[in-house]
């Protein structure tokens, strides 16, 4: 028995070294050793698990050489994880493309004196670029809350081809019926945030049919009326930089529906789109569809 064990030990130590040899780490790391004897009718199994191999020194009652086989185990280190969370379906982040517009608590149409606010519905387009969302699980992928960051690029184009808008208190419009604009709009620009409560049927989002409703605020970082229009035979595009009597932050109710990598998005605003006495109050809104990232 010693002799056995000296010849296992002497093969260990063998092949950990012509391992060292070819391995290029630093140092040497070496399993626990195991030894397990197990009777099999009439032959005796040793077991013995060291440095990542495995030494089997067989044997039976009769009278017969032992027989020792050595095994390499070859283990992948590679350690796998499975996400049991699943991607979130999406009810923010896309790209939207949609009509904007205002709606007077007077109703339509608006009062004679601020006709020149009247739109042009057909041009009146808003985009929306939400490349941030975090979704916060209440339950499994079906119930989230929702918020992220995006971009509204809104488009109020006038209806009225001889008037420009004037930054006056309260606001005004002058009329010049000699030049005809070929385009007349004031244009604004808004950071937006949103928070909203999302539900999804399904955690694969092609498959997922989903609604979202909440909250969005509105800044706005930039403000100008672009207007287009040919005189004595050139092309003239003045450009206006000026916040018209904006508010600074809107608030909107918003929400959104949809199946697979399309919603359809409403939003309305809680607070008027111009400053409070500075014209008859509007309350901004939009409709539009949305690819979903």
């Amino acid at each position: 028995m010693m002799k056995l064990a000296l010849t296992i030990a002497l093969i260990a130590l063998t092949t950990v070294g012509l391992n060292a040899q070819t391995n290029n780490t630093d140092s040497l790391k070496t399993d626990s050793v195991e030894v397990v004897i197990t009777p099999k009718k009439g032959q005796d199994s040793t077991i013995v698990k060291v440095a990542g191999m495995k030494i089997i020194v067989l044997s039976n009652d009769k009278n017969e050489p032992k027989k020792i086989v050595v095994d390499t185990e070859v283990k992948d280190d590679t350690t796998y994880y499975k996400d049991n969370q699943g991607d979130n379906v999406s009810h923010w982040a896309g790209v939207r493309i949609g009509v904007n517009g205002f709606l007077s608590n007077e109703g339509l149409p608006l009062p004679a004196s601020y006709r020149f606010l009247e739109l042009d519905y057909g041009k009146s387009v808003c985009v929306d670029v939400n490349l941030l969302e975090k979704d916060f699980r209440l339950y499994k992928q079906h119930i989230e809350l929702v918020t992220g960051l995006g971009m509204h690029f809104a488009n109020y184009t006038f209806k009225n081809k001889y008037t420009t808008l004037l930054n006056t208190d309260p606001l005004s419009a002058s009329v010049d019926s000699t030049i005809l604009l070929d385009k007349n709009k004031l244009r604004a620009t808004y950071l937006t945030a949103p928070l909203m409560l999302g539900f999804s049927t399904h955690k694969d989002e092609s498959k997922a049919f989903r609604f979202a409703a909440g909250g969005q605020v509105s800044w706005r970082i930039a403000s100008k009326l672009k207007q287009q229009y040919n005189f004595g035979g050139q092309t003239f595009k003045p450009r206006i930089k000026s916040d018209y009597d904006l508010n600074p932050l809107l608030f909107h109710a918003i929400a959104s529906m949809g199946y697979g990598p399309i919603n359809l998005v409403a939003t309305y605003g809680l607070n008027t789109l111009f400053e409070s006495n500075k014209t008859v109050a509007l309350n901004p809104f939009d409709v539009g569809v949305q690819i979903m990232f």
